[in-house]
């Protein structure tokens, strides 16, 4: 049985609504609404992503972000979100793997 065919008890208890408040932080009412942004946008810069085969970008202001140490070559972003991800997939691709069936 799916969560949303189970039936839902009322929290007539003490302890049942003391226990909701501490795991809300004591926060009641309605949530934040969601993020205005989307996850997974893409850029319309010209030239963002480009490979930095140069030392002078393919637009002004753009940012040179360096491959991580395995070899990946440098490339031209735009300077702010997708700098951004740029260099924490720069960061995560440096992480060393582990060997195969290590814990």
């Amino acid at each position: 049985m799916s969560r949303a065919f189970r039936p839902r008890l009322r929290e007539t208890s003490e302890a049942q609504k003391k226990a909701r408040l501490a795991w809300n932080q004591g926060l009641t009412g309605k949530g934040r609404p969601e993020a205005e942004q989307a996850v997974v946008e893409a850029c319309t810069v010209d030239g963002c992503g480009t490979p930095a085969v140069g030392r002078v970008p393919p637009v002004a202001r753009m940012v040179s972000v360096a491959g991580s140490a395995d070899g990946a070559a440098a490339h031209w972003y735009c300077p702010g979100r997708c700098a951004a991800i740029a260099r924490a997939r720069a960061d995560i691709r440096s992480i060393p793997m582990r060997p195969e069936g290590a814990a």
